[in-house]
């Protein structure tokens, strides 16, 4: 357990987890509130705990796991998407008051587990790491008790995450009868030994499902719809942003850093998914008529542009991987952010709610519209900026230009859905005439992630320089 200091930002905000869990037991429903207010605190403490270490490269290198910059860049993701969580939670009223620490408690235990995902370096951590996210996950995807939907989504997501660790635990199983160790400092320095072990290649395999399910990889990705549309907004928002990205981050170092899978030669395989994941999302999500699933196919959609990325595994795949992932906790988390303001006015999330929003108030409108077309991938917005690099990825080498033209024919296919949302907005009339606004706190997320997503879109260079530093985890 050496070099164990490092784990203190995970450790930190786990005992802060288990302090708010406690302090729920015991704080009046009146003051309940004041958990969410403590449960930001903490998280804002650890990811300037974060920050500090990456600014004084306090890097190191444990016995399971490592700290790196690729690590940290990961973590400043799911730090920050657990804080705009928590703030779209303080006025989400399907959360009764005594359930709120325990809410922020599993969410607090979930991004910890998430963090020590990102830096991941044996297979026994790893498991452990996604065993508290799962736990955590399912429970919160069923805390709306209201919502018959919601218990169904948990159920289906339970049984799906269940599955996919089983067959995880397989493949770390045969990874270990091939390697003698599940610690990838190890197996990693034998790599060209075991290429022809076939239990060492099935295990390969059976790790890649497991991730596969975590990021709503196609065809794994059967839970996703469900689970997004029932569990609590704020809680669908986290579960399409921080879950998806940290299992992406793992898949990175494991399947790209260290045992490459242009080793195991299971590319080719991996971009046939990529290319189905990102069809089946765009084309699916035509037909949706609920917002949450709409975005839960788009969300799918969008793993499949960045697995674009991680086939072609070059240093600019890498880059575009990681810009991408900051781009899109900015425009999916500000897109929930708008749609749960539009709900808590008019009590639905079905399309015909955006029906003359713009006249009820045009600032969400043009907010709204500025994430869509950053999901779409038009400019000058940070999804065209982060769509540019991963096909750029691509098209530079030049094997895997399919992916790139189909990439493109998906990112138009996926303007007409996201486009219709607009339409609805500013040119189909309302029966309901009443403003709708935002409350502060799922404002202040509103108006961050707008101008995150505008400014990476106008100046992707500054923020190109900062992943241009993580590559190499």
């Amino acid at each position: 357990m050496t070099n164990i200091i490092l784990l203190n930002p995970e450790i930190i905000l786990a005992s802060t987890g288990l302090f708010i869990l406690l302090a729920g037991a015991f704080i009046g429903e009146n003051r309940a509130k004041l958990l969410y207010h403590l449960g930001i605190i903490s998280a804002a403490a650890v990811l300037g705990m974060t920050i500090t270490q990456a600014a004084f490269s306090s890097y190191g290198t444990g016995t399971m796991w490592v700290l790196d910059p690729g690590a940290q860049l990961f973590k400043f993701i799911i730090l920050t998407a657990t804080i705009f969580t928590l703030l779209l939670s303080v006025n989400y009223t399907a959360i009764r008051p005594r359930h709120i620490g325990t809410y922020v408690a599993l969410l607090l235990w979930a991004s910890s587990g998430m963090m020590l995902l990102s830096g991941a370096m044996d297979f026994i951590y790893l498991l452990i790491s996604l065993e508290l996210i799962s736990i955590s996950c399912f429970i919160l995807t069923g805390f709306d008790q209201k919502n018959p939907r919601s218990s169904e989504g948990a159920i289906k997501y339970f049984l799906m995450g269940g599955l996919s660790t089983a067959v995880t635990i397989y493949g770390i199983s045969l990874f270990y009868g091939a390697t003698g160790t599940t610690n990838l400092f190890a197996g990693a320095s034998a790599v060209d030994s075991h290429l022809s072990n076939p239990a060492y290649l099935m295990g390969m395999l059976f790790i890649l499902v497991g991730f596969g399910f975590k990021i709503s990889m196609v065809p794994f990705h059967f839970w996703a719809p469900d689970a997004y549309e029932g569990a609590p907004t704020p809680v669908t928002a986290y579960l399409s942003v921080a879950s998806k990205l940290a299992a992406l981050g793992a898949m990175l170092r494991i399947f790209v850093s260290i045992i490459p899978h242009q080793s195991l030669n299971i590319t080719l395989i991996i971009a046939l998914l990529a290319a189905l994941t990102m069809t089946v999302g765009n084309l699916t999500a035509l037909f949706q008529t609920n917002v949450k699933r709409l975005l839960a196919y788009s969300s799918i959609a969008q793993a499949g542009y960045m697995l674009i990325g991680f086939v072609v595994a070059d240093p600019l795949g890498r880059e575009s991987v990681l810009f991408y992932a900051l781009a899109y906790l900015a425009t999916n988390m500000g897109a929930f952010a708008v749609a749960m303001a539009v709900a808590g006015k008019t009590g639905s999330y079905e399309l015909d709610a955006y029906n003359g929003l713009a006249r009820r108030s045009l600032g969400l409108s043009i907010v709204m519209v500025m994430f869509l077309l950053s999901l779409a991938g038009i400019p000058p917005l940070a999804g065209f900026v982060a769509k540019f690099y991963v096909f750029a990825s691509a098209v530079n080498s030049q094997r895997y230009l399919w992916l790139a033209v189909l990439g493109v024919v998906n990112s138009v296919v996926s303007v007409y859905y996201y486009m219709n949302i607009a339409r609805r907005m500013f040119f189909v009339e309302s029966r309901d005439a009443s403003a709708v606004e935002a409350d502060m706190y799922t404002g202040f997320v509103i108006v961050i992630t707008s101008a995150a997503t505008l400014l990476m879109g106008l100046f992707p260079e500054t923020f190109m320089r900062m992943v241009k530093d993580c590559v190499s985890f």
